[in-house]
């Protein structure tokens, strides 16, 4: 219900905010990690990609007017970034750092170290984010935990002080306060200099949430504990939760608005951002908006509500306010799924003119009191009253990547009254309890956002509570390797394997001069037909698979995946056929946002079936198909190709995405392929695989392989296959050397796969769970021997081979 009202009001949010992008130097990347303003009305962007950027005028009417100079290179994600008395700090990865121009002539030539007194193991998701500054000059940073293969899901903290909130002195002393964050991007301090940070939704953190950090606080994910003193942990239980205590989250902002929030910063702008002085907003990536958040005291504990501000803004991750009340919106994406733009600069304004919007909502015994910015319109009556919703829900707390909304109930609304001025309505429930959120719903209105979330840690009154809102639960079975199964196509190489003419990788947003198009740049977080207007085919053919992959279309929009290139599910610009089956079923729910978005499409498809001399009996069917996580179709049987498909039906077939109605963003396209085991009866066991086997005759091989770092090979006669899923050989598994490498990363280090060989009269085939993406003639059979490259990793769990009459 949130999404479709949510999607009414967005044709009205420009009339109150405006969204103003700028134009960086051409062929530049700007991924903001920090913005910061200096005395003389500079404003400071430190890069993801390690560099920083002074950018003169930026309050000129017209953002073209804005001068941009690159002030300093070759840093290491600085993804925070504070002028203090004209002197630039960025925190990166593993050091806190002043820039100094000293010779005057406009660039950084001197970077002093202030601090690097906290650990990096090297993993890729080691960010270290910042920069808030208190009263006595102490800078505060947060730092991120890894996450390693194959159980990239769970959280790792494998240096000192990796999930940990720090203060860091004027003299560069590190003082590690709070531990227990897990992703945590932003940090920022309200009007009255209480620090918050914001932390991403993944294991032991169910939703994003918004939290009050003080000296001693453990907020929710174990890994930290190890470097907390005393009585710190050697290794904590990624899956058993720890006994300390935690903090609740002052907020926890619904995943429909936020599934990636950023940096927060305090509305202190005497009026020049529109009626929220004293409260905060945050930043939010993945969907592409600002969250304005609210909050109380009750009992000595922060809490409050939340609500949508500006939606469909791109992937913001940091905000900083000016002088003149205008907020600076930082875009970063990093092949993340963000909102396009996934990278720039913009600025939102206050127009002047006042929406009609709750502007607080403040915590009863027994309901709330909600405070609008005008007086509500004489049209809404008592009988418009009767429809205000109350529902309430809490989450699991657990290893598990998130948390759906559990346990919710509709509450009874007793009574619904406003003041005499219209300009509050004081809301009457049953049975409010603290450890739960609110989500209420203003139907009818004419709110220009009609729905609010409440966070209740502590009522006003009654014994002070110890529930939480993320509630400990039973530990869910344990994951499999979620790798396992999976052919990753577009990894590595991410075009090697697919007839690919009229595509290229590259990152992408939104086209403002062209709505139907794409604007592409450098980078690497899609593949995209931007070259001429082509299908995107597949080399290997595949029978029952699942199948995942992210898209994201322009205005109007119109492609589509062929399955077996015959069977389509739409990706069109229109919520009522994106992922629907052509000509069998649209579907069920709207959960397309509209162009410009990254979506995330999952389901099954089952090949025909047909009996021994060819005739079908059984149709080609889709199940369980997917929408970021929704249910939009169960099941959908196709009695015969769809439209646009090729004629006939087989058994086998390739993955065509159609490019030839307009441009498609695509990434991360994967398949499981669905198949039985294979029968081995009758099969010749390979006892030594490391020593030479000398077969005579057309022979097939099949093996259980786990691949580590570096590179192993099966030699056959004078060529070999590759094995290699991390190095810096670009032949990865599948390749047939020397004549036939395959440069995509197919398959993940430390995952299981099945491995087929089939050598028939000189020809070679190469199998990979149950796919064939390798194959070479005029090929000497014999003899066969694995063999390991320095350093390399494998194992096998089975060995087999049979010959081939």
């Amino acid at each position: 219900m949130i999404f479709g009202l949510f999607f009414l009001a967005l044709q009205n949010e420009a009339t109150y905010y405006t969204v103003e992008e700028f134009t960086p130097p051409t062929g530049e990347v700007i991924e903001v990690g920090g913005l910061d303003f200096d005395s003389n009305g500079n404003l400071f962007v430190s890069t993801r990609r390690g560099r920083v950027w002074k950018i003169e005028n930026p309050l000129a009417e017209s953002p073209e007017d804005a001068k941009w100079t690159m002030w300093a290179e070759g840093l290491h994600s600085g993804l925070g970034l504070k002028v203090v008395d004209d002197e630039v700090y960025v925190v990166q990865r593993g050091e806190l750092s002043r820039l100094s121009d000293n010779d005057g002539d406009g660039l950084a030539e001197t970077i002093d170290t202030i601090t690097q007194d906290w650990g990096m193991s090297g993993n890729y998701h080691e960010f270290a984010f910042g920069l808030p500054i208190d009263a006595d000059g102490n800078f505060y940073i947060s730092t991120n935990v890894g996450f390693w293969s194959p159980e990239w899901w769970h959280g790792l903290s494998k240096a000192p002080y990796r999930g940990w909130i720090s203060r860091i002195t004027p003299e560069g002393v590190v003082e590690p306060i709070a531990s227990g964050v897990r992703s945590p991007c932003g940090l920022g301090m309200n009007n009255q200099g209480d620090l918050f940070y914001t932390d991403n939704q993944g294991d032991w953190m169910p939703a994003c949430g918004v939290f009050h950090v003080e000296e001693g606080d453990f907020f929710s994910h174990p890994s930290s504990l190890r470097w907390r003193e005393p009585g710190g942990e050697e290794l904590p239980s990624s899956t058993i939760p720890p006994t300390v205590e935690r903090k609740p989250a002052a907020i926890w902002i619904p995943y429909e608005w936020s599934r990636s929030t950023g940096n927060l910063v305090a509305v202190e702008q005497a009026g020049k951002f529109g009626p929220f002085d004293g409260q905060m907003v945050a930043a939010e990536l993945t969907n592409g908006m600002i969250v304005r958040l609210q909050m109380e005291k009750v009992r000595g504990q922060w809490q409050g509500a939340c609500f949508p501000l500006r939606a469909e803004i791109g992937s913001a991750a940091r905000v900083r306010f000016a002088e003149d009340g205008s907020l600076f919106v930082g875009y970063t994406n990093r092949g993340w799924g963000g909102r396009a733009p996934g990278d720039g600069l913009a600025r939102i304004r206050w127009t002047g003119r006042t929406p009609f919007e709750m502007k607080t909502v403040h915590l009863l015994q027994d309901g709330f009191e909600i405070e609008f910015t005008k007086p509500v319109p004489e049209e809404v009556t008592s009988e418009v009253m009767k429809q205000l919703t109350l529902r309430e829900y809490d989450y699991n707390w657990w290893w598990d990547y998130g948390s759906p909304e559990m346990r919710d109930r509709m509450l009874r609304v007793k009574k619904a009254s406003l003041s005499d001025d219209r300009l509050r309505l004081q809301v009457r429930t049953d049975g409010l309890v603290p450890g739960k959120c609110v989500r209420g719903h203003l139907v009818g209105f004419g709110l220009l956002h009609d729905t609010f979330d409440y966070t209740i840690n502590q009522l006003p009154e009654g014994p002070l509570a110890t529930e939480q809102v993320a509630k400990k639960v039973e530990p869910p079975a344990p994951r499999k390797n979620e790798n396992e199964g999976w052919l990753t196509l577009t990894w590595g190489d991410a075009l090697n394997v697919w007839e690919s003419e009229g595509w290229e990788l590259c990152a992408v947003q939104a086209n403002p001069d062209n709505p139907s198009a794409f604007l592409t740049t450098v980078g690497n977080s899609a593949i995209v037909n931007n070259k001429g207007q082509k299908d995107l085919r597949s080399y290997a053919s595949f029978g029952d698979i699942e199948f995942r992959f992210n898209v994201m279309l322009p205005k109007g929009g119109n492609s589509g995946l062929y399955l077996m290139d015959r069977y389509e599910l739409e990706l069109v610009d229109d919520w009522q056929q994106f992922a629907g089956i052509v000509g069998v079923k649209n579907p069920r729910a709207k959960v397309w946002r509209g162009p410009h978005d990254w979506h995330t499409i999952t389901g099954r498809f089952f090949a025909p079936r047909f009996d021994r001399a060819g005739n079908k009996i059984k149709n080609a069917r889709f199940e369980d198909i997917e929408i970021d996580s929704v249910v939009v179709i169960q099941s959908a049987e196709c009695p015969g190709p769809t439209g646009g498909g090729l004629e006939g039906e087989t058994s086998f077939g390739p993955l065509r995405f159609q490019g030839t109605m307009g441009e498609a963003a695509l990434a991360d396209i994967r398949v499981r392929p669905l198949y039985d085991p294979v029968n081995l009866d009758g099969w010749n066991p390979i006892n030594s695989p490391f020593e030479k086997l000398k077969i005579e005759g057309d022979f097939e091989l099949h093996a259980r392989l786990k691949i580590g770092e570096g590179v192993s090979e099966l030699k056959i006669g004078e060529h070999s296959v590759r094995f290699n899923a991390i190095g810096s050989s670009s032949a990865r598994t599948g390749s047939i050397l020397p004549e036939s490498p395959i440069k995509t990363d197919l398959l993940q280090a430390d995952t299981w796969f099945d491995f087929d060989l089939r050598c028939v009269q000189g020809t070679m085939q190469v199998i990979l769970n149950n796919s064939i993406f390798n194959q070479m003639s005029g090929v000497s059979q014999t003899p066969i021997q694995f063999v390991l490259g320095e350093g390399a990793g494998l194992e096998i769990a089975d060995l087999f081979w049979r010959p081939v009459p």
